[in-house]
């Protein structure tokens, strides 16, 4: 498996960050939000939305102002509705949470990291291009795809999940100057990669060519 067209893999900004997610925190008991932090998804500490789209917009047109690369990400995990199904939603949320930490741990501080809503995940990156988002895609599916998640089944107790994937759509400031139309780039770049088979990132646009790349299997419950 490997990216159709060649791209080169570097992502500006120096090391990563360590992972954005909270751990042993306080919690608000009604909503889980972490204590005096408001504007975080309650269940993963990330930005939530309505903030993401706040500072994303102010990014956006700072990017367009100084004429500077911004490169948005769209990530959706892929067939999660199995490890609901299989394993029941607190096992779910567990996993989601894990998954958000491994997403802080492949961008910087600099970038907008969201929670989009059910099991899809926003990431604005500034002073980026193309092929340096395409880069943390690809790191974001080997470090997932290698991970491995700890969780309490409600069917079989204590269990590991392996080989998670997500689908990535990719999309540009030169798509759109706008945050809805950037967003909508993005969107249509990740139904894309989710017909192409999931487990890979998609940029382009339609009628013009899609690019994928995929550098792992799709994720599949064991037998």
């Amino acid at each position: 498996m490997g990216i159709l067209r060649g791209l080169r893999a570097r992502h500006p900004g120096g090391e990563h960050s360590a992972p954005k997610v909270e751990t042993g925190c306080q919690r608000c008991p009604t909503c889980g939000t972490p204590a005096g932090h408001q504007g975080l998804d309650w269940l993963t500490g990330l930005l939530d939305r309505r903030t993401w789209h706040h500072r994303a917009d102010l990014a956006l047109a700072a990017a367009t102002t100084r004429r500077e690369p911004i490169t948005l990400l769209i990530a959706d995990l892929d067939r999660f509705k199995l490890i609901n199904d299989e394993h029941g939603h607190l096992a779910g949320d567990n996993a989601l949470r894990q998954v958000a930490g491994i997403l802080s741990s492949v961008t910087r501080r600099t970038d907008l990291v969201a929670r989009y809503g059910g099991d899809e995940f926003l990431v604005l990156m500034p002073g980026t291009a193309a092929d340096d988002a395409l880069a943390v895609a690809r790191d974001l599916n080997v470090r997932l795809n290698s991970a491995r998640l700890r969780t309490v089944s409600a069917r079989d107790g204590e269990t590991t999940l392996t080989g998670l994937s997500v689908s990535v759509g990719l999309a540009t400031r030169a798509a759109d100057a706008r945050l809805e139309g950037l967003l909508l780039a993005a969107d249509a770049a990740l139904l894309a990669a989710k017909r192409n088979g999931r487990a890979q990132t998609c940029m382009g646009a339609a009628g013009q060519g899609w690019t994928f790349d995929q550098v792992v299997h799709p994720f599949a419950l064991p037998a």
